[in-house]
């Protein structure tokens, strides 16, 4: 992918590819691209060059709403809820697109985030930053994406939330959905990638397993901090 915002592209060449039910990891330094590969993929900055394929069908001019509507979810870092509206209310706003019954989705929600069921008629805005953070990622779900884009998950929260997220991630990505996560925490998410992107320059400096980019003195020293 080559992308941007206009002048210079900020993506110069970036390749990422991910399976169904595994995790991906994109890391690195302040403007390397990381988000802006995000959005690239959901169609929110249009291409200057390459191609996304999403189960073999090529999607790069397909609108981000169509996108959502093939099974593809994204949840942005920063105005990610409904404030004002309750966390059963903004789950509600997830499923806008659907026209069919889609209570078990809520109820598979508050399965894999417990702490929202007990809370699912409070305001959104009145939550903890994590439990925010849950109702972004469950709105996200609940149109039963195959995919799923989070830009900095964990950004900001308590290291105890921190985990909880994580181990969240895992959970969803045991059912199948693929999970691709921009994350600042670098070392903790590529303990749980499946595969790990390192950009630096608009570009892919490294692809392997989290397992290998973990050990790689190289990564550890210059992107994990030592």
């Amino acid at each position: 992918m080559v992308s941007g915002y206009g002048g210079e592209p900020i993506l110069q060449g970036v390749d990422i590819a991910l399976e169904a039910g595994r995790i991906g990891v994109i890391v690195g330094p302040n403007g390397a691209g990381k988000s802006t590969a995000l959005k690239s993929l959901f169609g929110l900055i249009s291409l200057d060059q390459g191609r996304v394929l999403f189960d073999g069908t090529d999607i790069t001019l397909v609108a981000p709403d169509k996108r959502v509507g093939l099974g593809i979810g994204y949840v942005p870092q920063e105005m990610n809820i409904f404030p004002s509206l309750t966390v059963q209310e903004n789950l509600e706003m997830g499923a806008i697109i659907r026209d069919d019954d889609f209570s078990h989705v809520i109820d598979q929600t508050f399965e894999i985030f417990p702490p929202l069921k007990d809370k699912r008629y409070s305001e959104a805005g009145q939550l903890s930053g994590g439990q925010r953070q849950m109702v972004a990622i469950g709105r996200a779900l609940m149109v039963e994406p195959r995919l799923l884009l989070l830009d900095e998950p964990t950004v900001g929260l308590s290291p105890a939330f921190v985990q909880d997220i994580i181990e969240r991630i895992t959970s969803i990505a045991r059912s199948g959905v693929g999970i691709l996560v921009v994350e600042q925490n670098a070392r903790r998410a590529l303990e749980i990638a499946d595969t790990g992107f390192v950009l630096a320059g608009g570009k892919n400096l490294y692809t392997d397993t989290g397992e290998n980019l973990l050990n790689d003195p190289e990564v550890a020293r210059s992107f994990l901090g030592g």
